[in-house]
């Protein structure tokens, strides 16, 4: 029979070459997880930079938007005093103030001769979708 130590050293070198083989499939295994996580890292980035772009586009749409909203605050009222005070001699002027919902009123100032149309009183109407 064969020694105690040549069989302890067998059993040792059987199960270091078990060991070995396993882990080359764990690494393997590893390898191709880890270009896999590669991969989903990348779409993450690339999907990251297009919804930095449709910010960027949107930020630039919302200056836009206040612009507008800051302009029509300013001029608008403005616009609408000078209309009516041209509703005074033009109908055709006034026929569009009334078609949107607006009724300018002649209104008695302390200068007399001078009459100064009424701010409307009725906001217009909300324009409503075509069928």
């Amino acid at each position: 029979m064969k020694s105690l130590p040549f069989l302890i050293a067998t059993g040792a070198s059987a199960l270091s070459l078990l060991l070995g083989v396993w882990l080359f499939f764990l690494s393997g295994t590893n390898q191709s997880l880890s270009s896999v996580l590669q991969q989903r890292q990348q779409e993450v980035q690339t999907q990251q930079q297009a919804l930095s772009v449709k910010q960027q586009t949107l930020q630039a749409q919302q200056e836009q938007i206040t612009a507008g909203n800051t302009i029509s605050q300013q001029v608008g009222p403005a616009l609408l005093r000078e209309m009516a005070v041209a509703s005074i001699k033009n109908d055709k002027m006034k026929k569009i103030l009334t078609k949107y919902g607006y009724n300018v009123e002649m209104k008695d100032e302390a200068k007399p001769g001078a009459p100064v149309p009424a701010i409307p009183a009725t906001a217009p109407k909300p324009a409503t979708p075509a069928p």
